[in-house]
């Protein structure tokens, strides 16, 4: 399976993939998918919510059998002093190389900007995602 990733306000914190099954967490909650009767050349409509977050994007299966799914990742806005940062989809993974800790969703508008990171962070509403910020110093 190769998944994809797509910046949205609300996602699932994690999934957890075992060959075609998907699972998407969001606190303790958690929404399985199994996928391993979806047709070639199928077409995807909707998917369940897990704690009325949508968690799913797209599934298409190519002619070669291979699953493409496109997954959701939280972001909110950018903690990098008066530097805006949109989001733009991920490049195409492998399922088995999903780590929960990393943001393969990829921040734009940080062009000449050397010192930012990406993070989990909270904004002023409470909501988290990822997000870049200065990086920090560390005295040595």
């Amino acid at each position: 399976m190769k998944l994809i990733f797509k910046a949205v306000s609300d996602a699932p914190t994690r999934y957890s993939i075992s060959g075609e099954i998907l699972r998407a967490f969001k606190g303790d909650m958690c929404e399985e998918f199994d996928l391993t009767n979806f047709p070639v050349e199928g077409i995807f409509t909707t998917a369940d919510t897990v704690d009325q977050t949508e968690t799913v994007r797209d599934v298409t299966r190519d002619p070669s059998g291979r699953l493409v799914v496109t997954l959701l990742q939280a972001v909110i806005a950018s903690q990098y002093p008066d530097k805006k940062a949109h989001w733009r989809e991920s490049p195409t993974i492998d399922a088995e190389d999903y780590d929960p800790e990393i943001c393969y969703v990829i921040p734009t508008g940080m062009a000449g900007v050397d010192d930012y990171e990406i993070v989990q962070g909270v904004d002023v509403a409470g909501n988290t995602g990822w997000t870049v910020r200065k990086k920090e110093m560390v005295d040595g």
